[in-house]
């Protein structure tokens, strides 16, 4: 018998709560409710991590992030620690395809593959005035009203702004030269997986759902005008423009164009699915559709009573970890759900199982409590709260939560954040409920008894170009 193809598609920043599987008011992916007739849907699947750091180091090692201590963009894996390197052992070919500025360039994430398909893009710390002020000599993100208040304090105001602009200069042409986008990524990974008759393993990260909320036209039904001009409106990211005084219902309302990348994504999986049934490669992949998180839009903390959700910069919230998890499992037909709690962490062990030909649906729902953790938000990043009137330690980590199925078929989430905690009683996406306030005991005993595992290969260094996208997709600096 063929061994299976493995394809692992990350959806990222995509949130269970506004999908249509899992409930969605709008149907904003019709393609995935078609293809989920056929395959095994998780409906209370938890990413291990709230970035994309944390959780695709657990995707890739089958880990807690408790446990691999992978957390900062630079961190670095160990060599000889991924499903991908084992895969590549057993005779596999592998690949990555993604533009994720995390996972492809600050991190070492795509190094266990033979093949890496990601844009590039180049450095340049030169500025015309040496002995003057540039935006590239701040490591925080000021935006460009920022800029201009330090290049007028600066020595040399003029050359300061020569340099502010300059830099400007620099940054918006590198937006208009060619770059990989979504529909590129997978035409290169079809191309790709169809080069050669041997079992192939790959990784797709799209970047759609992520901020900037940026829908192409055709999938842009629920925004408008106005709402894209307030959109265009933003001189930092979103976590600094928020906290710092932007009317939270401005937040809220850009769910409209997050909708639209999601229904862009939902075509995106079509173009995958098609072309590997072109291939004739479909009925014997492993397909795993899910994302590495979810995204916030102002949602308040049930923890905290008071902390708000913005991007996926903090917070253990359900709109930031329940995210969706759809496997089609080598010649799977018939539907199945699943709706014990589900973790991202079991992928290699699924892999593993497909390539023994005994996988089933509990490969994703395991026996003992799923966990979920972030140390996010860093006390070095306490200047996004200089205009806040929120205390710093509201927002800062680690932050966890504990999992459980109950006998009524619901999941209970203890969550604890410093001497906080709560449970929760979880029915979907869309219905979680407080039950009361608790202690941290339970949460502590989970994560005490997780034992950290050797796999940080050093830290590197981001460079100033990668520092400058990520501030573009609004990761605080």
């Amino acid at each position: 018998m063929r061994r299976p193809n493995v394809l692992l598609v990350v959806l990222d920043s995509l949130r269970a709560r506004n999908v249509g599987l899992h409930g969605h008011h709008r149907e904003t992916m019709p393609f995935l409710s078609e293809y989920a007739d056929g395959a095994t849907t998780y409906r209370q699947a938890r990413a291990p991590g709230i970035h994309s750091v944390a959780s695709h180091a657990s995707l890739w090692t089958g880990t807690a992030v408790a446990e691999h201590g992978i957390t900062r963009h630079a961190d670095r894996l160990r060599a000889g620690t991924t499903i991908w390197e084992e895969l590549a052992e057993n005779g596999y070919r592998t690949g990555v395809f993604t533009v994720n500025s995390v996972v492809a360039h600050a991190s070492n994430l795509v190094e266990p593959f033979d093949h890496v398909e990601t844009d590039e893009f180049s450095d340049s710390v030169e500025k015309p005035f040496p002995d003057a002020h540039s935006p590239t000599d701040i490591a925080s993100h000021e935006g460009i009203v920022g800029n201009l208040v330090r290049s007028l304090r600066d020595d040399t105001p003029i050359k300061s702004l020569l340099n502010a602009a300059d830099h400007l200069y620099r940054k918006q042409r590198g937006r208009l030269e060619p770059t990989l986008d979504s529909e590129k990524l997978i035409e290169r990974f079809l191309e790709w997986q169809a080069e050669s008759d041997d079992p192939w393993a790959a990784c797709l990260n799209l970047m759609d759902a992520h901020f900037p909320y940026e829908p192409a036209e055709e999938y842009d039904q629920w925004g408008d005008d106005e709402l894209r001009s307030l959109h265009d409106g933003f001189d930092k990211p979103p976590a600094n423009e928020f906290v710092q005084g932007r009317p939270w219902w401005q937040l809220e309302a850009f769910e409209n164009l997050y909708d639209g990348t999601i229904l862009e994504l939902d075509a995106h999986l079509e173009r995958i699915v098609a072309g590997l049934k072109r291939a004739d490669a479909h009925d014997d992949t492993l397909v795993v559709i899910t994302s590495d998180h979810g995204e916030g839009f102002g949602e308040i903390s049930r923890l905290t009573g008071r902390t708000r959700m913005v991007d996926h910069s903090w917070g253990i919230h359900e709109v930031v970890t329940h995210v969706p998890l759809v496997v089609k499992y080598p010649r799977q037909t018939d539907p199945i759900t699943v709706d014990e709690p589900a973790t991202l962490t079991a992928f290699p062990e699924t892999v593993r199982a497909a390539f023994d030909g005994t996988c089933s649906r509990d490969s994703f729902a395991p026996e003992g409590p799923v966990v979920a953790s972030t140390e996010r938000l860093l006390e070095d990043h306490a200047d996004v709260f200089d205009d806040s009137d929120e205390p710093v330690s509201a927002y800062h980590g680690p932050w966890r939560a504990v999992y459980e199925g109950s006998d009524n078929g619901d999941v209970i989430k203890y969550a604890t954040h410093g001497d906080d905690a709560i449970m929760l009683r979880i029915r979907s996406a869309q219905d979680y409920i407080p039950i009361n306030r608790t202690d941290v005991e339970t949460v502590d005993q989970v994560f005490d008894s997780l034992e950290p595992i050797n796999m940080d290969g050093g830290s590197g260094t981001v460079s100033e170009a990668t520092e400058d996208r990520l501030s573009d997709l609004g990761y605080l600096r």
